[in-house]
């Protein structure tokens, strides 16, 4: 996998014309975008085609959550606009996810479909307090990815805390896909669970979801740089 591919850019933005020009300014950068709920809806579902056009891979972080028959009518949906990747909620069971992959896999067997573990900023108090459950957060996540493997799914969104484990329970080809990553110059904001890049990749991400700390930097075009440095670095530690 090229190492720019590794690194995806999360497109956090209301207005469709902010996003298109830090797609501008960051160029050849960046070949991989996420596009979340907030930016489809306020470009009307433009902005994949817009990324589209540009020759950028495209991750549809929608997390679609319903019945079977109600997700499956959405993740056709995903798969025909030809996105590398999109997502549901693990949590809406396996029945529904096997649903899910086989019908997008018959549509475009090139689009990765994968499960929502547990959301980054949940911790081991929200689990409890949301679930009523004993179990810890790094259980409830692996529990989890094991039932998304076992419907037939591609991989799942994690913390970079689980990501190992995920790999050891689903299989070095399961895929794993991170938001939470951080690097040392960046801050926190609303992610419990964070990483950095080199980290995150020698921890078994395959995929690093990285936002602000290059969308809202002074330079983007250097903070991605200095990203795909730290995910090089953690390849070579792997190694």
């Amino acid at each position: 996998m090229n190492i720019k591919d590794r690194m995806i850019i999360a497109l956090d933005y209301s207005d469709p014309k902010d996003a298109k020009e830090i797609v501008e300014r960051l160029g050849d950068a960046a070949s991989f975008y996420k596009v979340g709920l907030e930016l489809f809806l306020n470009s009307k579902g433009e902005m994949v085609e817009y990324l589209t056009e540009k020759g950028k891979k495209v991750f549809l972080d929608l997390k679609f959550h319903d019945i079977p028959n109600t997700t499956t009518m959405a993740s056709i949906f995903a798969a025909k606009k030809n996105v590398f990747m999109f997502n549901v909620h693990s949590g809406g069971g396996k029945k529904m996810m096997k649903s899910v992959a086989e019908k997008a896999r018959e549509i475009n067997p090139e689009t990765l479909a994968i499960g929502v573990t547990v959301l980054t900023s949940f911790s081991e108090e929200d689990i409890r307090e949301t679930y009523m459950s004993e179990l810890s957060l790094k259980d409830l996540a692996l529990n989890l990815a094991k039932i998304t493997k076992e419907a037939g799914m591609d991989g799942v969104v994690c913390s970079p805390w689980e990501a190992k484990y995920v790999k050891e329970v689903c299989g070095e080809e399961f895929k794993t896909v991170c938001p939470g990553v951080r690097p040392r110059w960046s801050v926190a904001n609303d992610q419990e669970r964070i990483m950095t890049p080199k980290d995150a990749i020698m921890n078994g991400c395959d995929y690093l979801v990285v936002g602000r700390p290059i969308t809202k930097h002074e330079n983007p075009q250097v903070a991605a740089e200095m990203v795909l440095a730290e995910i090089e670095e953690g390849l070579k530690g792997k190694c």
